[in-house]
């Protein structure tokens, strides 16, 4: 078991989580990987089968301590000491204006996408502690840095995980470091889906709100999935050895302008 490290994966049936496993897999690692979805089983045993390492499937909803819970045993049950936790799983929601937002959206929004990153936080720590020390990212958002209309809860819960990030960067250093991955717009049918419902709400053609969103990015194009697990592979690494508290920006260049 010499040099096996570990990482948890959250959000595995994503169009990013799945070019995560993928990325820390081809690398070696043995990984546990999460989703509310059947799927990742599938996911898991494609990585196994595809690169000869551990990988675990576990579906459970990180949002509820039982299935956290769920996770950790089946990580504990590798006996690979746990070197990384990424914390990737997050939902958007239809477009809404704050004053007509159903409070149901917003909490199960603010429920995902926070609550379940410190349930997760919380019970993998220990693990990383045992391991002597190790990283973990978040998964935050451009949008968390710069709040977008009707998207209120999406945009608040990802500015409270930078706060979160920060905090426990705090707290943890320096054995185990915590840093955030905030991509911009990113190529999958979650980004497709808000241009659709924003050029609703603003009664716009689609490729009208298309234009518009990605004449914001400098590069000009929303990302690859696989650009934003090349950031937590980075972050999982000794190549990012210095950096804790910091939030990582993988949006193409916006903001800076």
């Amino acid at each position: 078991m010499s040099g096996a490290r570990l990482a948890i994966l959250t959000g595995a049936a994503g169009h990013i989580g799945r070019a995560t496993v993928e990325k820390f897999a081809a690398t070696g690692w043995s990984l546990v990987i999460t989703d509310v979805s059947a799927a990742v089983d599938e996911i898991a045993s494609t990585a196994a089968g595809k690169h000869g390492t551990t990988v675990i499937g576990v579906q459970a909803d990180i949002a509820a301590e039982e299935g956290v819970m769920e996770v950790t045993a089946a990580a504990e049950g590798t006996g690979v000491p746990v070197t990384f936790l990424g914390l990737i799983a997050g939902i958007n929601h239809e477009a809404a204006p704050v004053d007509q937002i159903d409070m149901n959206v917003w909490d199960r929004v603010l429920s995902i996408n926070l609550r379940a990153n410190v349930l997760m936080m919380k019970h993998c720590v220990p693990l990383l502690r045992k391991s002597g020390g190790g990283a973990i990212a978040t998964t935050s958002s451009w949008w968390g840095r710069a709040a977008h209309p009707y998207f209120s809860a999406y945009c608040a819960s990802k500015a409270g995980v930078i706060a979160l990030t920060q905090s426990a960067a705090g707290e943890l250093a320096p054995h185990i470091r915590v840093n955030s991955v905030a991509p911009g717009n990113v190529g999958t049918p979650m980004h497709y889906d808000a241009l659709e419902v924003e050029a609703r709400e603003r009664r716009i053609p689609v490729a009208e709100m298309q234009e518009i969103e990605w004449a914001k990015i400098p590069l000009g194009r929303p990302a690859e999935p696989a650009e934003i697990a090349a950031a937590f592979h980075f972050l999982a690494s000794p190549e990012s050895s210095y950096l804790t508290g910091a939030v990582l920006d993988v949006n193409g260049g916006c903001g800076f302008y």
